[in-house]
C-alpha cells in the first residue's frame, strides 16, 4: 500500500509552502531520514527529511506553491507499485486552465526559440498573449509547439527559461533590463510584510549618536581574550546587552499588541535581522532570527548564540524556534553602510519597537570640556507609537544611550 507525503508544517505560522528543489529523482529509493527536498515557507528555506523509506514518486513539481497537508508525493512498496503510481497519474497541482487540445499535447521542452518574419502574423492561445505580455515577451520570436504551430502556454515557459529577448529590449534604445525576477517566495512575503507593517501601524522614528569609544575600549578587552573565551566578541553582543539594559528601565518598550491588548513581555526575545544569500539579482533576502530569554545571558553568551543563530539561518538548518517569538528587533547596517548614515527602519510586526544601528564615524566632540576626537555611533529607533508614546521612548533612547556611553553599567 503506497504512503502518501504531505506539504509539512514546518512552524504554527506556516500555512503552505513552496517546493524549491527536489533533493532525489523520480522512483529513486530513500531511506528513512534521507533529504528529499528544500521547502521554502513564509520565512526562510528548510531541507525536509524522508519519514518512511520506499520508492518516491514525485507529485509535485519544483516552483509550485500548495497549503500544508496537500499531497506532494508518495512512496511505493516496490517496483510494481511504483509502477502503478507513475501509471495511475495522480493529479498534479491544477495550472491555468490551457485550451483542450492543446493541452493534452506533450511538453517539447526542446522546442527552440527563433524568430519568425515581423510582417507575419501570430497565432497563439489567449493565456500564451497574457504571460507574454505581463512578461514583456516577444511572441515573433517564438516557435510555437501547438495544432498549426500555435504558440501555446508552455511555449511561452519554455522562452522564458530560455531568456528570450523582452519587447522593449528590442525595440527601444531607451533602456537595457539586466534582470527580470519573479515577485515570488521569500521576495513577495518580505514585500507583503514591509507593506502590511507600514499599514497596520503607527511608527515613529527618531535618531540620535552615541559615544562609544569607551565601549570599543571595553571590547578589546575582550578580543584579547579571545582564545580564553572562546570567541570573537561581536559588537553587536553589547548592542544586544545595552538593548536589555534599557528594557530593564522602560519594559513597555518590549511588547505588542494583540487585539486590543498591549502584552509586555517579562523575557526579552531578541530578534536579529539576516540577511540571506540567494542565487538572483536581488542578491539576498531577510530572515528575523530569534534569541530567546537573553535577559540572562552574559555578553559572551550572547555572541556565541547569536553566531550559532544566524549560521543556522543561512545553512537552512533553522528551527521553527528560531524564526520565531520575538519581542524586540535589532536591525544592524553597522559596517556597510557610509559611515554617520542614520536609517529609519520599518518594525517587524508584532513587535512595537526595533533598533537600528549604523556604522560608527570617529569625529571631534566636547568630551569632558575639551574637543577630543571620540567614534559615535548613528542610531535609529522605530517604535509602534499605538503602544507606547514618545515619553517612554525618550526614557528608553536616554536608558540606552546611557548603557553605550557608559559599559561598566553592562557588566552589572
Amino acid at each position: 500500500m503506497a504512503i502518501d507525503y504531505v506539504m509539512p508544517k514546518l512552524a504554527m505560522a506556516m500555512n503552505e509552502g513552496t517546493i524549491n528543489e527536489w533533493l532525489v529523482e523520480e522512483g529513486e529509493y530513500v531511506q528513512k531520514g534521507q533529504p528529499l527536498a528544500t521547502i521554502e515557507t513564509e520565512k526562510v528555506a528548510y531541507d525536509i527529511e524522508s519519514s518512511e523509506e520506499g520508492y518516491f514518486h514525485i507529485i509535485l513539481p519544483v516552483g509550485q506553491t500548495v497549503d500544508c497537508d496537500t499531497l506532494i508525493a508518495q512512496y511505493a512498496e516496490n517496483e510494481q507499485e511504483l509502477a502503478d503510481l507513475q501509471a495511475a497519474g495522480v493529479p498534479r497541482v491544477a495550472a491555468p486552465a490551457e485550451d483542450a487540445a492543446t493541452a493534452a499535447m506533450p511538453v517539447d521542452v526542446t522546442a527552440a526559440v527563433t524568430p519568425v518574419s515581423s510582417g507575419g502574423r501570430v497565432i497563439a492561445s489567449p493565456l500564451a498573449k497574457k504571460i507574454a505580455a505581463d512578461k514583456q515577451l516577444d511572441l515573433r520570436a517564438i516557435t510555437g509547439t501547438g495544432p498549426g504551430g500555435r504558440i501555446v502556454k508552455r511555449d511561452v515557459l519554455v522562452a522564458l527559461e530560455r531568456g528570450a529577448a523582452r519587447v522593449h529590449a528590442e525595440t527601444t534604445g531607451s533602456r537595457r533590463e539586466l534582470a527580470r525576477i519573479p515577485m515570488a517566495g521569500v521576495r513577495k512575503t518580505i514585500a507583503g510584510r514591509m507593506v502590511q507593517s507600514l499599514q497596520e501601524t503607527a511608527q515613529l522614528s527618531s535618531s540620535w549618536e552615541s559615544d562609544i569609544t569607551d565601549l570599543l575600549a571595553m571590547r578589546r578587552s575582550f578580543i584579547v581574550r579571545e582564545e580564553q573565551l572562546g570567541s570573537r566578541v561581536s559588537f553587536n553582543a553589547f548592542l544586544v546587552k545595552a538593548m536589555v539594559y534599557a528594557i530593564r528601565q522602560v519594559p513597555v518598550v518590549n511588547s505588542c499588541l494583540e487585539g486590543d491588548e498591549i502584552v509586555i513581555y517579562d523575557t526579552v526575545n531578541m530578534g536579529v535581522a539576516v540577511s540571506v544569500p540567494c542565487n538572483t539579482a536581488c542578491e539576498s533576502s531577510l530572515a528575523v532570527a530569534v534569541l530567546h530569554n537573553v535577559e540572562h545571558m552574559g555578553v559572551v553568551e550572547i555572541d556565541r548564540g547569536m553566531k550559532a543563530l544566524i549560521e543556522r539561518v543561512r545553512t537552512g538548518q533553522a528551527s521553527a524556534d528560531d524564526l520565531s517569538g520575538s519581542t524586540i528587533t535589532l536591525s544592524s547596517t553597522a559596517g556597510l553602510a557610509p559611515p554617520g548614515m542614520t536609517t529609519t527602519p520599518v518594525l517587524n510586526q508584532p513587535n512595537a519597537a526595533l533598533l537600528g544601528p549604523s556604522t560608527p564615524i570617529e569625529r571631534p566632540i566636547v568630551h569632558e570640556g575639551e574637543v577630543a576626537v571620540r567614534t559615535m555611533l548613528p542610531l535609529s529607533f522605530t517604535f509602534d507609537h499605538r503602544i507606547f508614546d514618545g515619553e517612554p521612548a525618550a526614557r528608553y533612547m536616554s536608558a540606552l544611550h546611557e548603557a553605550l556611553e557608559h559599559p561598566e553599567l553592562l557588566m552589572a
